[in-house]
């Protein structure tokens, strides 16, 4: 049995209007589903119609929504999806909002992916590696991450970890020249550089060993283990500032030139 549409009343929020049918309140719709259906007072409608109607403003609604989520920056499919899921959509919409979005070229992973690995490398210090899985986590598919990240060429990453490898050789520099190297390498590393470049970017830094300034860091962690180990027995107490000495990435020769001294010091 149709029904008449006797009333369309525009609601406080804008762009919405209540449908009234023989007399009483039905639906609301949105601007554009009033005007795709041509609603208007006197229109007729079968109850098939009254369902694709309100099939049609639940996606136009969902759509709307999503535009504005899209307003302030690009955003994944993935992420679209689970900002569709906390709105009051039915999923049953999702993938009709998902294709006209994508309809509209609102939706596109690769381009997403293409900007995100831009940004990465001119505004951040990370490497490909954790770009990748940042990409991963969004919801991007592996192919196009991979695409993207061609735009990461092998020069701007030597360029990014070279700048980062310097900061890191100033953050490390009251280490002993092994851990220097190894903490250099294991930062590059973490912030996503593959081991081959952290390699070269080493050999770019050119770090050479000050032997006088190495035995002064020694000294002074030396002592610093010295005071918390002086009430021990010599023996223990020299194998433990040993064992600590040389985790701390100091030559063994050095550890005991150390403790030779100390030792004799220490006596008199």
């Amino acid at each position: 049995m149709d029904k008449k549409i006797t009333m369309i009343q525009a609601q406080k929020k804008p762009g919405r209007y209540n449908i009234y049918l023989d007399g009483e309140y039905a639906f609301a719709v949105s601007e554009s589903v009033l005007i795709n259906y041509r609603l208007a007072k006197g229109k007729k409608l079968s109850l098939e119609l009254i369902a694709d109607i309100q099939i049609s403003d639940n996606i136009s609604k969902g759509y709307n929504k999503i535009l504005d989520f899209l307003s302030h920056q690009m955003r994944t499919q993935k992420e679209i999806e689970l900002k569709l899921k906390s709105l009051d959509i039915a999923e049953g919409f999702f993938d009709d909002i998902i294709t006209k979005l994508k309809e509209n070229h609102l939706i596109d992973d690769l381009e997403y992916a293409k900007s995100f690995v831009r940004t990465m490398y001119n505004t951040s210090d990370k490497g490909p590696q954790v770009i990748r899985t940042k990409l991963l986590q969004k919801g991007v598919s592996s192919n196009d991450i991979e695409d993207a990240l061609i735009l990461y060429t092998p020069e701007l990453q030597a360029k990014n970890c070279l700048k980062l490898g310097k900061k890191l050789a100033q953050r490390y520099h009251n280490e002993s020249f092994k851990n220097l190297q190894t903490k250099i390498k294991q930062g590059l590393i973490t912030k996503g550089f593959s081991s081959e470049i952290a390699n070269l970017t080493l050999e770019d830094l050119a770090l050479e060993l000050d032997q006088e300034n190495e035995f002064d860091l020694l000294v002074s962690a030396g002592d610093k283990l010295w005071n918390r180990y002086v009430g021990l027995e010599s023996k223990k107490r020299a194998l433990k500032i040993q064992q600590a000495l040389y985790r701390k990435g100091f030559a063994l020769d050095d550890i005991r030139q150390y403790l030779e001294d100390k030792e004799n010091d220490f006596e008199d």
